[in-house]
């Protein structure tokens, strides 16, 4: 527990109605997590502003509200938190229910600002690393996370796939959830005496303040192209960067891919130490020597890693050229920490991260692989990489998801037909659009390719589940075909509603032998 007058030292704040002097039980920012004595703080997001749950908050037994100072208007009875649905009276709080109100100009800075000091700083209790970039982030936290435990450090880990605190894992639905669950996360690392954490750093976790009161002691930019623009993301190519840069700002030591064209933007303006890698300029950390082979239904990379005068061999079973650079990006986060080398070549052998580039037809004759590439960059950079291991044919299953840009969907489609055997365009989370609609963009996209002047190859099944028993029944020896866009997911989401599809089950219930007969 915290008091709550100590707690408002951490912040800016316009007013305070209520009595402060109470002890706090909890802090959140979802009505539905709120428990006796917890403080809220309201905060908009996409689709709900969270002003409108004050009175379930309360119900629910909150001490505290934290809210905008414009959703707070004086009335001939005092003031009352006003938004388009619902009217509170401050002072029927206060009176009736003794409660505390806090008005402050921003709410998420608040949220982080209360949530650290909350949980007594923990982020300043280990070695905090933050991992930002386009596409990569979830390999490389694993492949660093995995380096330093082979070395002995106890780590926990903040991402896409799940969070982890030492003892237990836990989903998220965020890659970088809000303040206040990081600083929970991290509170736990400390309880369960973690060494350092591993973070992955979403550009809307920068711009959302989620990481605000959170220094890391190293910060690694991996790359970045134009994505996550549009409507409930960000507004410019532009603003995306800038809240990519915002790392290099927040961090001690930044280590960044110095091949990336627009690493000199993410590194305007740094307050940091800057270290690089690279596979194709000189580099404190560098890659030489990549080689790829097919065996027995297997992908691997091979590169002689280079820093300073010393070089070693490394082979992984993540198959790619940007698998190298997430390898360069952990080898070099692993130079500050006490790691020997045959820790790291250990590490980063047996390393497989779920739902990237994981093999699931081990044997089979052939490779059926399972991605998260969704957007154009991870499904090109994918594709070109499979490429290199000359497999019979190229096959990708993939469709894209629903409220997030539409050029996104042109763009892959015409990256697949371009760049694959045969494409079988499926359904993936359409969330509030059309399936139909969404498979139709893509469709526009893959026959405006130009494929050595032929027509490209494709199908259109929008059940998932089909359309990876249709890729099975049609498989040959030494094809590779790669299923994109959900990875390690369990979940499709349509019209808010997550009904369970797992890739990974489907794949391996169609490879036993449970393939449904398929008319096209």
């Amino acid at each position: 527990m915290q008091l709550l007058r100590s707690l408002l030292k951490q912040i800016s704040y316009e007013s305070v109605r209520g009595d402060d002097d109470r002890k706090i039980t909890d802090i959140c920012c979802h009505s539905e997590k709120v428990k006796e004595g917890s403080l809220f703080v309201c905060i908009n997001g996409y689709r709900n502003n969270g002003h409108e749950y004050v009175p379930q908050a309360v119900e629910h037994g909150a001490a505290v509200l934290v809210v905008d100072d414009r959703y707070v208007i004086g009335s001939r009875s005092g003031p009352v938190i006003l938004t388009e649905h619902m009217k509170v009276d401050v002072h029927e709080l206060i009176r009736d229910r003794n409660i505390c109100v806090v008005t402050v100009r921003d709410t998420r800075k608040a949220l982080s600002a209360l949530s650290a000091a909350f949980f007594d700083h923990p982020a300043e209790r280990m070695k905090m690393i933050g991992i930002t970039g386009t596409n990569g982030k979830t390999t490389t936290a694993f492949l660093t996370a995995g380096i330093l435990q082979e070395a002995g450090y106890r780590v926990g880990m903040i991402g896409t796939i799940e969070s982890y605190d030492g003892r237990r894992r836990e989903t998220v639905k965020n890659t970088t959830p809000e303040s206040c669950e990081i600083h929970r996360l991290l509170s736990r690392m400390v309880e369960n005496e973690c060494d350092c954490c591993v973070m992955e750093v979403s550009s809307q976790g920068i711009a959302l303040q989620r990481t605000a009161d959170v220094f890391f002691d190293i910060g690694v930019f991996l790359n970045i192209e134009p994505d996550h623009i549009g409507k409930g993301e960000h507004a410019t190519f532009s603003e995306y960067l800038h809240c990519k840069s915002r790392l290099m700002r927040q961090c001690g030591i930044g280590i960044v891919n110095q091949d990336d064209p627009n690493v000199d933007k993410i590194l305007a303006g740094h307050t940091c130490e800057v270290e690089n890698f690279s596979i194709r300029h000189p580099s404190d950390v560098m890659a030489e020597d990549e080689w790829y082979g097919m065996e027995s239904g297997s992908l691997q990379s091979h590169f002689t890693v280079k820093r300073e005068w010393r070089r070693e061999e490394i082979v992984m079973q993540l198959p790619g050229q940007f698998n190298v650079y997430n390898a360069l990006a952990a080898i070099s986060v692993a130079g500050h920490f006490k790691v020997d080398r045959e820790q790291i070549k250990a590490a980063l052998a047996k390393q497989v991260v779920p739902g990237r580039c994981q093999n699931m037809s081990a044997g089979a004759g052939y490779v059926f692989l399972i991605d998260y590439a969704h957007n154009e960059m991870s499904l090109r950079n994918l594709l070109e990489t499979l490429r290199k291991f000359k497999p019979a044919r190229l096959i990708v299953i993939f469709g894209c998801g629903g409220n997030r840009s539409v050029l996104r969907r042109y763009q892959m489609g015409e990256t697949a037909g371009r760049l694959a055997d045969f494409t079988i365009i499926t359904s993936d989370n359409p969330r509030w659009e059309d399936p139909e609609r969404i498979m139709d963009q893509i469709e526009d996209g893959l026959r405006g390719a130009v494929c050595a002047g032929e027509k490209p190859s494709y199908i259109k099944i929008s059940d998932r589940r089909a359309a990876v028993e249709y890729a099975v029944s049609m498989a040959e020896k030494r094809d590779i075909i790669v299923l994109a866009g959900k990875g390690h997911e369990s979940y499709q989401e349509i019209k808010g509603i997550r009904y369970p599809l797992d890739d990974r089950k489907i794949v391996q219930e169609a490879l036993d032998g449970g393939i449904r007969e398929y008319h096209c």
